[in-house]
């Protein structure tokens, strides 16, 4: 299976109206705003297709005008009736350059107000080449541009020559002799006169009769540039395509000639001959020298990657170049083809035959097609992604959401987005849809610059379509314009955690909003569209704790933000950890350690704690430093933080890592420990237990037991089908200092090694592997094609990779075929480009790991 739409990419478009536009400009009269029949009158120039700076006009070369924008303008100085004016250009404009036309009849005697029309144009091309010879004087050059345009040159002496008027990318000229010299009278000859302009044309050749005898031949097989002959050992020629030539220099009847190669063509290299190459020259001229260039082959291949296979099994694959090279392939790695082909002819590389027994979702054929100009080594044949795609959004920071009611059916790209924003809450339904509620930043209803606490909640729909697609959008759910009548919507805010129950509803707790820290819990049903409220919660309370392991109707934690939550759906609960809120007692809120649970089925929450929790005397106090111990060894716990990430392996272990709390100078200190919670006990797992650690990335790609992540807060995490925990970016630390991060890693939290597999991503037990993305701070995005431009089609790619950011909202979506695909929203960071890194973001972004 190939990508799905061959993509074009045209280098220019055809300037179809720069002719019609060069013979528009004769010249308008006009009553000249007021001046009489006798003068004096204005001359004006209306300028069409400026896009440079720097245009400079003049009329009878004194009087200067600058023109700086498209427009009707006149010069400064007014004629009597009956002088002459001559309108011409001085300078030609810049950035971009271009080059604007005077037409016929710019010049002329004033019997009234006269305004001159002046056409300018980008990516047009010179028409210009050489004469030889030349003795006499008065020889006179037209080039015929058509629709009665003519360009006249007249030529005072030998060399190069470039007429005034340039033509359209593809546009027709015509170089003939209008006026042939004398004294003394000699006849000259164009050659290469005609012709469409595709670049600068510099190859016209105009000779003069000494000689009478042209010497030229043919070309055939010539794929490179530079090829260069001599006649004689002097007349140079620079062959630049297949087809005739003619050498300059005409001979006398009877004398000789002498074709050699003064220098081969390059890129690609050819090797060419001469054959007829010497001889006599007798009328009516020599037309058969014969240059032959020997034919170039170039390889085709690439490499295969994310084939996973079962232990043992050996790949059944099989590619096909032009349906006709077929390539038996043994797994991953680089490829070629068996046959080159020529220089030019198009590739087009598929899947014959699949792999067997292969877990992957299909594949996808990156570089599959085009022109052989150079070996290919860029075909990538991808079995298993390890890509990022593009879903939706912009890839520019700071972005105002859209809007507008979805009628069926759907027949063009929906623009509904929400706007740039952090720390929105995420879910994923028991339909795979994407939800998203609240946040910092921008809404579609913004006003300039406005950023508030929203609480819009919005649903992406589509997410089974790999490939994207019209029916992959934002729907913005509520509050709907007007809202509904009763309609109950929890305060905007952000920061809040989210989970989905097992019934698949969406559950939002805490947060922050304004000033004010929440505790008030909310459940979401998606299926009526309705939010209900729990009776218990508000604004700035303290936690009621009760007794360790103990749950009450009375306990609730206290208004907290910036928390992480994770549900175990095995036994509908949902577990809770840390943040900055509330405590049991103190008036002002702080960094909070204390661990929760949440039984959905009897609405009880319990304050677990550790039950050897040392060298620390309560868990539900504020500001409270961690426990340590030793690696490895239950006992001890984290320390109070905010902005920590978690993860619930497959065999209901809660973990955390990183987060930050604040220094005695007020700066963050950030984390990059570790830490899992089981059988009533937090057991530091790795990383330090001081602060601000820089990054040890080691090699992409490969487990070790020195690797981990620089100390980093609100990152994105997810844990896979596999239970191994995944983290991505994140404001923090890299190899050499700190900032907003896009590095993707993986940690496998399995007591046993792994099964061998193929697979160089899959994480060695107990141990970090950095699988993807930058290994330094601020990096701008990467993001591929712009699924607004295609419809809504999308474009997963292995060279994708989303910008640094932090405060991201994110979820995944299990497929068809078990795979988790793991969807991230917005945050705080870098966009496409480098900017301040401070950029509120509304891209939809989604990761595929191997399988």
């Amino acid at each position: 299976m190939k990508s799905a739409a061959k993509i074009f990419s045209p280098a220019s478009l055809v300037l179809v109206a720069f002719l019609l536009a060069a013979c528009s400009g004769v010249p308008q009269t006009s009553g000249g705003g007021g001046v009489g029949t006798g003068g004096p009158f204005t001359i004006s120039v209306s300028v069409a297709g400026l896009s440079g700076s720097g245009l400079v006009l003049a009329d009878n070369v004194t009087d200067q005008l600058k023109v700086t924008s498209n427009g009707t303008f006149a010069f400064a100085t007014a004629i009597n009736k009956g002088s002459t004016y001559a309108v011409s250009v001085l300078t030609q404009p810049l950035n971009p350059a271009q080059i604007c036309v005077i037409p016929q009849g710019a010049a002329g005697t004033a019997n009234a107000s006269v305004t001159i029309s002046i056409t300018c144009t980008t990516g047009a091309f010179t028409i210009g080449g050489q004469v030889n010879q030349l003795q006499g004087s008065g020889l006179v050059l037209q080039d015929n541009l058509g629709n009665g345009v003519v360009d006249k040159l007249t030529i005072t002496g030998n060399g190069s020559f470039t007429f005034a008027t340039p033509v359209a990318t593809n546009g027709a000229y015509a170089v003939t002799v209008l006026t042939q010299p004398s004294n003394p009278t000699q006849d000259c000859v164009v050659v290469n006169g005609t012709g469409n302009a595709s670049n600068n044309v510099g190859n016209i050749v105009v000779t003069c009769s000494v000689g009478t005898i042209p010497i030229g031949g043919s070309v055939v097989g010539l794929d490179g540039t530079g090829l260069t002959l001599l006649d004689n050992g002097g007349d140079s020629l620079l062959i630049i395509g297949n087809g005739t030539f003619t050498f300059p220099t005409l001979l006398a009847s009877g004398a000789q000639y002498s074709v050699t190669i003064a220098a081969q063509p390059a890129g690609p290299s050819q090797i060419c001959t001469v054959s007829n190459a010497t001889g006599a020259a007798a009328a009516p001229g020599i037309t058969n020298v014969q240059v032959t260039c020997p034919p170039v082959f170039e390889p085709i291949g690439g490499q295969v990657v994310g084939l996973s296979l079962l232990t043992g099994q050996t790949s059944q694959m099989v590619l096909t170049d032009n349906s006709g090279d077929n390539l038996p392939v043994a797994g991953n790695g680089p490829f070629v083809f068996d046959t080159q082909i020529a220089y030019g002819s198009n590739y087009d590389v598929s899947v014959l035959v699949a792999p067997g027994q292969i877990q992957n979702e299909g594949v996808i054929v990156w570089g599959w097609e085009g022109k052989a100009l150079t070996p290919v080594t860029d075909v990538t044949v991808d079995w298993g992604h390890d890509d990022w795609t593009w879903m939706n959004g912009s890839d520019t920071g700071d972005q105002d959401g859209a809007f507008s009611a979805i009628t069926p059916p759907i027949t063009s790209f929906i623009t509904n987005a929400p706007g740039g924003r952090r720390y929105s809450s995420a879910w994923t339904d028991n339909n795979g849809n994407v939800w998203l509620f609240g946040g910092y930043g921008y809404t579609y209803t913004s006003v300039g610059n406005e950023t508030s606490d929203w609480n819009e909640m919005w649903e992406y729909v589509g997410t089974n379509n790999y490939m994207g697609g019209l029916y992959n959008y934002w729907n913005l759910i509520s509050p709907l314009p007007p809202p509904a009548p009763g309609a109950v919507t929890p305060l905007g805010r952000w920061g809040a955690v989210s989970w989905t129950d097992a019934a698949g509803n969406l559950w939002l707790f805490g947060g922050q909003s304004g000033l004010t820290f929440l505790n008030d819990l909310w459940e979401f049903n998606p299926t009526t569209g309705k939010w209900t409220q729990s009776p218990v919660g508000g604004f700035n309370l303290n936690g009621v704790y009760g007794a360790q392991a103990a749950g009450s109707v009375n306990n609730l934690p206290g208004g907290r933000v910036l928390a992480t939550a994770r549900y175990d759906k095995s036994t509908n609960t949902m577990w809770l950890f840390g943040g900055f809120g509330y405590d049991a007692a103190s008036a002002v809120p702080g960094l909070l350690n204390d661990l929760w649970t949440y039984n959905l089925g009897n609405g009880v929450w319990t304050w677990m704690g550790a039950a050897n929790w040392t060298g620390s005397a309560t868990t539900n106090t504020i500001n409270q430093d961690g426990v340590y111990g030793t690696v490895g060894t239950a006992g001890g716990g984290p320390g109070g933080r905010q902005g920590a990430v978690s993860w619930l392996d497959n065999a209901g272990n809660f973990w955390i890592f990183g987060g930050y709390n604040l220094s005695g100078t007020g700066q963050p200190d950030a984390f990059n420990d570790l830490w899992k919670y089981s059988a009533g006990e937090w057991t530091w797992v790795t990383g330090s237990s001081s602060v601000n650690q820089v990054g040890n990335y080691g090699t992409q790609g490969v487990s070790a037991s020195t690797n981990v992540p620089g100390a980093r807060w609100s990152p994105a995490a997810w844990t896979d089908v596999a239970g191994n925990l995944w983290l991505f970016g994140g404001q923090g630390y890299d190899p050499a200092g700190n900032g907003s991060l896009a590095d993707l890693w993986a940690f496998n939290p399995n007591a046993a090694a792994p099964v061998p597999d193929p697979n160089p991503f899959l994480p060695v037990s107990s141990q970090w592997v950095w699988i993807k993305g930058p290994n330094s701070v601020s990096q701008a995005g990467i993001y591929g094609i712009n699924p607004s431009t295609t419809s809504g089609v999308v474009w997963p790619h292995v060279t994708n990779n989303p910008s640094s950011r932090y405060g991201t909202a994110f979820c995944t979506v299990i497929d068809y075929s078990g795979q988790a695909h793991f969807y991230m929203f917005g945050g705080e960071g870098y966009d496409s480009t480098t900017t301040d890194g401070n950029g509120l973001l509304n891209d939809l972004q989604r990761y595929v790991p191997y399988p």
